[in-house]
């Protein structure tokens, strides 16, 4: 039985646990917060899980929230072009997707992951132990892109397809009303449960996120530890707007800021949140995303090799383009399909480097559905930056007025967030987007 060590208890890393698990490799995962720790740890940046992600997770045992969880049925995408009136963009999903507070679903996951037989081992893990556990273990895959142990990779495998640095104010808020979008559903007691237990009907709601050349929005359904809330996220590019708090500000100015800027810059969303307020002080938060794409194997002292995957080698938390859980769950599924079908032969150099550039750029198959995940989000939150920029390629402008007008394009151009990969077929490349537009007036 091949030993494996996974690093860091993510989505990508716990994810990858609960498969290898599944096919009875000898999997231990190494973290330096245990599950309660988890849960009571500040928020990080919400993630969205989108339709496919959500049924990966569903055919792997991890969707464990269905009887709770609001879901995301469909986005209303509201445009605000310099010098123009705004217009607004809407379509639903072919199927709904979730989102789910990252300290209970990694919570939850870590325990199911030790229920299931899995080994954990609650501990920081220094270079040093790295190089010891190299000898110990067939392949060690670090799944954590933070202290020491990420600046195990260098930088500068990819400088192109990068989003910007970003600023990011987030806040949980209770009390925000619904969208026309919002339909009751009834939902089965999950297995296991008490016998008189009967589940409270389960919300679905569209997302609403509005762009302006200042400041990026969202406002959508998530779920936390004391039920369904929704979250706002305002992001913009460091040194601007987003990025001009002041020094520690208080949650409760934080949170005033917050909302001037959205009757400033998102008007469309001001009265949903204008009473609305978080359950606690640690609910409104600010981070920094820093895009990376690092070398994706790490040389230890002794020699031993270490394979970066997740947060470690590319950066996934940019909430622009929606594809943190896109990109975590393919990450996952696309390093498992490689582990099994490379049975007993030794985990190299060339194996890792094929295993993490295939992920990244390489061209879905059958074998390897999951390939070229990673370049195609970063492709997608690239040219979402790009939409009111006076450099932006004419035919994005010419897309978008015609999803104003034609609900295929605005059905094409929100459905394909479920899966970035199908924007190259006609978005991305003028001629392919000027074809697809000639044939809606044909």
């Amino acid at each position: 039985m091949r030993k494996i060590l996974i690093v860091g208890a993510g989505t990508a890393g716990l994810h990858l646990a609960h498969g290898l698990a599944r096919f009875d490799y000898d999997v231990t995962v190494i973290n330096g917060s245990s599950s309660g720790e988890i849960r009571a740890s500040r928020p990080s940046i919400t993630q969205f899980t989108l339709p496919s992600a959500l049924a990966y997770e569903e055919a792997a045992g991890l969707a464990m929230w269905e009887h709770v969880a609001p879901r995301i049925t469909g986005t209303n995408l509201h445009l605000h072009p310099p010098g123009a009136e705004p217009v607004t963009v809407s379509a639903p999903f072919d199927a709904y997707g979730v989102s789910v507070d990252r300290r209970e679903k990694m919570a939850d996951w870590l325990e199911a992951f030790e229920d299931r037989g899995g080994k954990v081992v609650i501990h920081g893990v220094t270079v040093t132990d790295l190089d010891y556990f190299s000898r110990m273990f067939d392949l060690v895959i670090l799944a954590t892109g933070h202290g020491e142990l990420g600046q195990l990779f260098d930088q500068g495998v990819s400088e192109s397809g990068q989003p910007p640095r970003r600023a990011v104010a987030q806040a949980i808020l209770d009390g925000v009303p619904h969208t026309e979008h919002a339909q009751w559903h009834p939902v089965a007691a999950p297995a296991g449960s008490h016998p008189g237990y009967k589940p409270e009907p389960v919300v679905s709601d569209y997302a609403e996120v509005v762009s302006t050349p200042q400041v990026r929005a969202i406002l959508s359904p998530v779920l936390i530890d004391a039920g369904p809330q929704h979250v706002l996220q305002l992001m913009g590019p460091v040194g601007g707007e987003m990025d001009a708090w002041p020094d520690r500000p208080d949650p409760e100015e934080l949170l005033r800021l917050m909302k001037r800027l959205v009757r400033e810059h998102a008007p469309v969303l001001a009265d949903r949140v204008a009473e609305a307020s978080p359950l606690n002080d640690q609910d409104v938060s600010v981070h920094q995303y820093n895009p990376h794409v690092r070398t994706p194997v790490a040389t230890l002292p002794s020699g031993g090799l270490v394979l970066g995957m997740a947060d470690a080698v590319v950066s996934t938390d940019d909430p622009v383009a929606a594809q943190a859980a896109n990109v975590s769950t393919a990450s996952a599924n696309h390093y498992l399909s490689r582990i099994l079908a490379h049975g007993n032969a030794p985990f190299d150099r060339a194996w890792m480097t094929e295993t993490f550039i295939g992920h990244w750029a390489g061209t879905p198959d059958e074998e390897l559905p999951f390939a070229g995940m990673g370049q195609a989000a970063a492709g997608l939150s690239q040219v979402l930056d790009q939409i009111w920029s006076p450099q932006a390629p004419d035919h994005l402008t010419q897309v978008l007025g015609a999803a104003t007008r034609h609900q295929a394009v605005a059905d094409r151009f929100i459905g394909d967030l479920d899966d970035p990969r199908r924007y190259a077929e006609w978005l991305y490349d003028p001629t392919a987007a000027h074809t697809y537009l000639a044939g809606l007036r044909r």
